[in-house]
């Protein structure tokens, strides 16, 4: 495994990381992990997510918030002040792990970072959902993305200062309506710090050991520089439909078991579509369903689908 120089970046930096990263990982076959300190309150959509769907952008826009995209898909996590961001991308799904499979993918490779906090002082427990648990609560949000050629890339989002469950006041209705986190009220790495302060610089040392316990082959530390990575794709949203293409009719959002699904198609018998919402998949995954589905789209029964549901719409199309 190559480790990435352990630093304080911007948040869009430390999301440009994921895509650099699977790029690296891909090409040398070999894993990468970058820890990013990030300092600033943002809104860390996931990448599937429609903005409005999730979050108030006038509310946003009043508090001086800003609403950004990361390259995983899955939940919203949300950064209020100092934090921490965990990227790994692997060139395959059982690179860390060699029974992990695409169905198992986050089952199998959180195990190395549940190992790294767990050295680093806190505890960490996964029960199957898109967070980990620290101290039993809720306090690491993850994401994930899968390419094409296989490459995995997996974020998780920490908070020192704020929990990262999104500020009610800064949400839709339908986003409130979602209980995320299963009763249990998320914790920030500061709260859950009960014996004495918790240094945010000395427990990403302590989690990156942690995790070089669990990859002892890890590579001497490399270098990226903020010159080498592309924040572009990165930059604030201000359009309540993002990422639905332009022209594209939304059809209602239905619940999931993760939150809520949606799509768009093409009025009068258009053949364009999309596909997105909360769910935990491969980004191209979603695009080739609404690609094959077309306009058929509409007539999918998105409601309590699940990924392996739409995958079966993939194999059809």
């Amino acid at each position: 495994m190559h480790a990435i120089e352990l630093k304080k970046r911007a948040i869009p930096e430390a999301l440009a990381l994921g895509p650099a990263l699977l790029e690296q990982a891909a090409q040398a076959q070999a894993a990468h992990v970058a820890l990013s300190l990030v300092d600033g309150s943002a809104v860390v959509l996931g990448a599937a997510q429609r903005a409005g769907r999730v979050v108030d952008l006038a509310a946003c826009a009043r508090r001086g918030v800003p609403i950004l995209r990361r390259a995983t898909t899955g939940t919203a996590a949300w950064l209020g002040g100092r934090g921490l961001v965990v990227t790994l991308a692997l060139p395959h799904v059982a690179a860390l792990v060699a029974d992990a499979t695409p169905r198992t993918l986050l089952n199998r490779n959180v195990r190395p970072l549940l190992g790294g906090f767990t050295r680093a002082g806190l505890i960490a427990h996964y029960f199957g959902r898109e967070w980990i648990s620290l101290r039993r609560r809720p306090a690491v949000l993850l994401g994930f993305d899968v390419a094409e050629s296989g490459a995995v890339l997996v974020e998780a989002f920490v908070g020192y200062d704020a929990a990262i469950a999104l500020p009610e006041e800064i949400t839709t209705e339908s986003e409130r309506a979602v209980d995320r986190f299963l009763g249990k009220k998320p914790a920030s790495l500061a709260e859950l710090a009960t014996d004495a302060p918790l240094d945010l610089e000395g427990f990403a040392h302590a989690l990156l050991e942690g995790l070089r316990t669990r990859a002892p082959s890890m590579s001497a530390t490399m270098t990226i520089t903020s010159e080498e990575l592309d924040t572009r794709p990165f930059a604030p949203i201000d359009r309540a439909l993002d990422p639905v293409p332009d022209g594209l009719n939304l059809r209602p959002a239905v619940r999931v078991p993760i939150g809520w699904i949606e799509a768009a198609i093409e009025p009068e018998g258009g053949q364009r579509a999309w596909l997105g919402g909360d769910v935990l998949a491969p980004r191209w995954a979603l695009a080739r369903i609404a690609a094959g589905a077309g306009a058929g789209l509409a007539e999918i029964p998105l409601e309590g689908a699940t990924m392996a549901d739409l995958l079966a719409c993939l194999d059809r199309s």
